[in-house]
């Protein structure tokens, strides 16, 4: 029996393998609070280990191939790259680890993942990991910049780089530092928003303070794990909020809960009535506004139920007072 014939019975157990080895990375990212754009994995197949053999002038497969299993990790930012990769060496048995980009010269431009092969180790034991002893995995860590350039660039050429037309590869190579200097952009913008929230965040020390910041996406998620930490956030709803408020007439966290203040008896009385009505902080945010002002509620498009709640307090409040 051949090599080839051998690999083909074993890619039932790789195929179990690499989704192991995905199930691991997915748990061990939600413990770790690590967040990826994309995770896939896949075994290769007959004719694309017949081409690397081929092409690499392979001798002995078995021990020169180690991406059977394979897994590829995809980050928006360049910081989570390194963070999957503390990760990964973290949670497997590191048998090899390359950094693409360190490889390439300062003139250079190319893909730029982090490689490794990793393996079960010692930690994954009993019959449910035992058949993956002999196992290696290769596992990819990349952006979606990055990504996208290298599925383009072997579309358009594969991995036989020696055999592009200067001309198109040069129009490659200034793709690459394009998305290397976009890359670099968004990265500082995600580092300027970690400094814009940790800056907001120290105002919730005085009231006076966080009252004082103006309203966008950042500063309403603190206001809300502020004044109603048991609740989740929707940013969905809270990014409907900030589209549809009008911007002179709320243009502070101070003049939100002046609303906010102004609509607490409706609130706990709707709230009441109406619990599954409740189950973010910013729907709390949204129906104060709805209240105290016509032009948010008439935009926002409430559901009918909270208008005619709206209508029916309103008139209540209007009768007492009469009364």
């Amino acid at each position: 029996m051949n090599y080839i014939d051998i690999y083909k019975g074993n890619i039932g157990l790789y195929q179990d393998f690499v989704k192991e080895i995905i199930y691991t990375i997915e748990e061990e990212s939600k413990s770790a609070g690590l967040k990826y754009a994309d995770l896939k994995g896949r075994v290769k197949t007959i004719d694309s280990v017949l081409n690397k053999i081929e092409r690499h002038n392979i001798k002995y497969p078995d021990k020169e191939i180690n991406d059977y299993a394979g897994a590829r990790i995809v980050c928006l930012f360049e910081e989570e790259k390194i963070k999957f990769s503390e990760l990964l060496e973290k949670i497997f048995e590191v048998k090899w680890k390359e950094n693409k980009k360190q490889k390439l010269g300062s003139n250079q431009m190319g893909y730029q993942s982090i490689h490794y092969c990793v393996k079960f180790g010692k930690n994954y034991s009993g019959s449910r990991y035992n058949k993956f002893n002999t196992l290696i995995s290769e596992v990819q860590i990349t952006t979606v910049l990055l990504e996208a350039w290298a599925l383009i660039n072997h579309t358009l050429v594969y991995k036989n780089e020696s055999a592009i037309p200067t001309e198109i590869q040069r129009d490659m190579n200034n793709v690459s530092a394009l998305l290397e200097v976009a890359q670099k952009v968004f990265d500082d913008s995600f580092n300027k928003r970690k400094d814009y929230i940790s800056k907001i965040e120290k105002s919730t020390q005085d009231e006076n303070s966080l009252f004082s910041l103006p309203i966008d996406f950042d500063t309403l998620t603190l206001f809300s794990k502020t004044f109603y930490p048991e609740m989740e956030i929707s940013e969905y709803i809270q990014n409907k909020l900030i589209y549809d408020i009008n911007k002179d007439n709320f243009k502070t966290l101070g003049d939100l809960n002046k609303a906010i203040t102004n609509a607490k008896s409706f609130i706990e009385n709707y709230k009441q009535e109406k619990p599954d009505l409740f189950k973010y902080s910013t729907d709390v945010l949204t129906k104060s506004l709805g209240y105290t002002d016509m032009e948010f509620r008439k935009k926002h498009g409430f559901a009918k139920v909270t208008l005619l709640a709206f209508e029916k307090f309103e008139k209540s409040i209007t009768h007492a007072i009469k009364g």
